[in-house]
């Protein structure tokens, strides 16, 4: 068994391409298995999961739903393992921690890595490097993390970085591409990051360079209007937002 776990744009396990039907599995215990999939390799206290998912109750009822919620997941992934045999499921300690496997095997621990080492290429001036890296970055985030889950509060934070950096992923792409004399790739970044981010200044400045270089100026021009719209919305935002704090 070799399982995938995918974040953006909605949760699913794949186990060699084929997608495990989560639905004989608890609420609690699929919030449990999103919360530690979120984390990618990363291992989280007791404590945090906790708060998180049984915020309301007390201390030893939270952790024996822990222990069950953990339990059943164990089951549900590797019927008939062994207790404390879990390949997947790991506890050191008092932390959980989702064994993932091998990057690839996880898109939030695919997305982080190539992100975090495209922007080290970039600062470093290995442009062709970069460029490879950031576009495998952008091809495993697939939309938001975790949907389903709303606007819980445990997710909210992480998911508007990760759109963020996702944002700066494409950006950093779109700049490199024109660098290298690729403005439709470039064009094809920047639209990527004004998706992410239509307040985006720096997609929008390479999205109308980019189409400059290409010599599309009536696409060029278009974009332009459209840039000085987002502009205007921002201002007059910016106006009303210092209005209501003056009559505060």
């Amino acid at each position: 068994m070799t399982l995938r776990w995918y974040c953006f744009g909605g949760f699913r396990v794949e186990d060699d391409g084929h997608e495990l039907d989560l639905a004989a599995v608890r609420p609690r215990s699929r919030a449990l298995l999103r919360y530690l999939a979120a984390a990618g390799d990363r291992s989280v206290h007791r404590e945090q999961i906790i708060d998180t998912l049984w915020p309301d109750l007390a201390e030893s009822t939270a952790v024996n739903s822990l222990h069950v919620a953990v339990s059943t997941l164990r089951t549900f992934l590797e019927p008939g393992v062994a207790r404390g045999a879990s390949r997947y499921i790991v506890r050191s300690g008092e932390s959980y921690r989702l064994a993932v496997g091998s990057p690839d095997q996880s898109d939030v621990t695919a997305f982080t890595e190539n992100y975090r080492a495209g922007k080290r290429a970039a600062a470093d001036g290995r442009t062709a490097t970069a460029t490879g890296l950031l576009r495998t970055a952008l091809q495993h985030y697939d939309g938001d993390l975790l949907p389903e889950d709303g606007p819980a509060t445990w997710v909210v934070a992480e998911r508007d970085r990760y759109r963020a950096q996702a944002t700066t992923a494409a950006g950093l792409l779109a700049g490199l591409e024109l660098d290298r004399g690729r403005p439709a790739a470039a064009a094809t970044a920047a639209r990527r990051a004004l998706e992410l981010d239509g307040h985006d200044d720096a997609g929008w400045r390479l999205l109308i360079a980019a189409q400059q270089r290409a010599g599309d100026h009536a696409a060029a021009a278009h974009s332009r209007l459209r840039y000085d719209r987002v502009l205007r919305d921002l201002d007059v935002a910016a106006a009303r937002a210092a209005l209501t704090s003056r009559a505060a």
